[in-house]
C-alpha cells in the first residue's frame, strides 16, 4: 500500500511541474464521465497490470470517478481526492492533469513517460474489489452545505454541519454545545429517514462550556432493507440529560430537516417488498406489523425480523407479552415507539442465555406464540389500542 501511495504522490508532483499532453475533445465530455480503474502505469514509476491485480485481492482499489457535474474523485484504497475536470484537464490536490480519451481508455500521461492508464469500469466492481456492499446511497446526490440548528435550548445547542453518502454509509457532521457549567449528555431517541425509523448508536457527553465535534452514521446494511437512495427528509428526536447522575433534562426534542432541499410532499418513500413465508400478525387502518423471519444466528441470540407501520396520527408504541417458544415461556425486554405516518424495521431479541436457562434450543425452534400490545403514547398516560393474540410457525 505504501508503495502505491508513494508512486502516486511522485507522479503528482512530476505532474504540478510538467504536465503536457493533448487534452480530449471537447465533443467526448459526456464519454469520459463515469467510473475508471487504474490497470497500469508506465514509465518510471512503472506498476504492472499484475501488480494492481495482486493488490486488489487484498482490497486495495485505485479508481477516478468523473461526474456530469464537472466534479471528480480519485481514490486510493480509504483515502479519496475530490477535484474538478472539463474537456480540458482535471484538477487534484492543485495538481493539473491532462488526460486523453481512447474508446474504454483514459490515459493521464506525461512527457517523461509516466502514464496512468485506465480503463471503464463501475462503482459496483469498485465496491466488489473493496469488499463492500453492493452500493445504496447514490454519492452524487448534492446534500445541502448550509449549517442548520436542530436544537437550542439554554442547556445546549446542536447544529448539522454537512451530510455525507457513500460506500461507508450515511454520515450526518454536528457540531454539539454545552451552555452550562454541569457535565450534560445529548442523546438520540429516534432517526428517521424517508420515513424508515432507523436506530444509531448516538450520544455525546460534553463538559461543561465545552464544543464538540461529532458524527452519526447510519450503515449500508441497516439502509439497504428500506431500498432508499437518497435521503430527502430526516426527523431527530433527542433528549438532554444530566451526565452525573442521568436525570432527564429535557425530552422529546424534535427536529426535521430536508438535506437534498425538496419539500415534505416530495419525499421518495421505497415500498417494502414482501418477503416469502411472511407471518402478518395485524394490518388495519391504525398500523401493521408483520414477521419476516427469524435469525437463529443473531449474536444476541434469536432475532425475530419484523415490519411495522404506524398509519394514525400519533406515536404508537408496539410491545410483545406472554410469549411462549415451542411452549416454554420466554423472556423479552422490546418496546418499540414510532412516530406518526413512520414505517420500519424492528428485531424482537431473546437472549441466548435466557433461552438455554429454560431448555430453548435455539436452531430447533418451530412456534412462537404471543400478543401483539399497541399503545397510543400520544396521551400522558399510554393508552391500549389494538390487542392481537398470535401464532408464528418456522418453515
Amino acid at each position: 500500500m505504501k508503495r502505491i501511495a508513494s508512486l502516486f504522490l511522485a507522479f503528482v508532483m512530476i505532474c504540478m511541474v510538467c504536465a503536457v499532453s493533448v487534452p480530449v475533445y471537447a465533443d467526448d465530455f459526456d464519454k469520459a464521465v463515469g467510473v475508471w480503474k487504474l490497470e497500469e502505469m508506465s514509465g518510471d514509476n512503472t506498476m504492472s497490470k499484475e501488480d494492481l491485480k495482486e493488490y486488489e485481492r487484498l482490497g486495495v482499489a485505485m479508481y477516478l470517478k468523473l461526474r456530469k457535474d464537472g466534479t471528480c474523485k480519485f481514490s486510493l484504497y480509504g483515502d479519496t481526492m475530490e477535484g474538478t475536470w472539463s474537456e480540458y484537464g482535471i484538477v487534484l490536490d492543485n495538481a493539473w492533469f491532462t488526460y486523453i480519451l481512447d474508446g474504454d481508455k483514459l490515459v493521464l500521461d506525461n512527457q517523461d513517460g509516466s502514464d496512468m492508464i485506465f480503463t471503464r469500469s463501475s462503482m459496483d466492481e469498485i465496491y466488489k474489489i473493496l469488499g463492500y456492499q453492493k452500493g445504496i446511497l447514490d454519492e452524487d446526490v448534492h446534500y445541502s452545505t448550509k449549517e442548520k440548528k436542530i436544537l437550542d435550548t439554554d442547556t445546549a445547542s446542536v447544529v448539522i454541519t454537512g451530510y455525507k453518502a457513500d460506500m461507508t454509509g450515511f454520515t450526518v457532521s454536528m457540531r454539539c454545545k454545552n451552555k452550562t457549567r454541569n457535565e450534560i449528555t445529548i442523546g438520540l431517541d429516534k432517526c428517521v429517514l424517508n420515513k424508515y425509523i432507523f436506530h444509531p448508536e448516538w450520544s455525546e457527553t460534553l463538559d461543561k462550556r465545552e464544543t464538540l465535534e461529532t458524527k452519526m452514521r447510519i450503515i449500508p446494511a441497516e439502509i439497504a432493507k428500506t431500498g432508499i437512495s437518497v435521503v430527502d427528509e430526516m426527523i431527530l428526536q433527542m433528549h438532554l440529560s444530566n451526565a452525573t447522575n442521568g436525570r432527564t433534562i429535557k425530552k422529546g426534542i424534535m427536529a426535521t430537516v430536508y438535506p437534498t432541499g425538496r419539500k415534505a410532499d416530495q419525499v421518495r418513500t421505497p415500498l417494502r417488498k414482501p418477503v416469502e413465508n411472511e407471518y402478518r400478525i395485524l394490518v388495519n387502518n391504525t398500523c401493521a406489523y408483520i414477521i419476516q423471519g427469524i435469525d437463529p444466528e443473531d449474536t444476541r441470540g434469536l432475532a425475530v425480523n419484523c415490519y411495522l407501520e404506524n398509519r394514525s396520527k400519533g406515536t404508537l408504541n408496539f410491545v410483545w407479552s406472554d410469549v411462549t417458544i415451542d411452549g416454554k415461556p420466554a423472556k423479552t425486554v422490546y418496546e418499540e415507539s414510532v412516530l406518526p405516518g413512520t414505517i420500519g424495521y424492528s428485531d424482537v431479541i431473546f437472549l441466548k442465555s435466557e433461552l438455554e436457562g429454560t431448555g430453548i434450543n435455539i436452531s430447533d425452534i418451530s412456534t412462537i406464540k404471543g400478543k401483539l400490545r399497541i399503545y397510543d403514547k400520544t396521551k400522558t398516560t399510554p393508552q391500549l389500542v389494538q390487542e392481537k393474540e398470535f401464532t408464528y410457525t418456522r418453515k
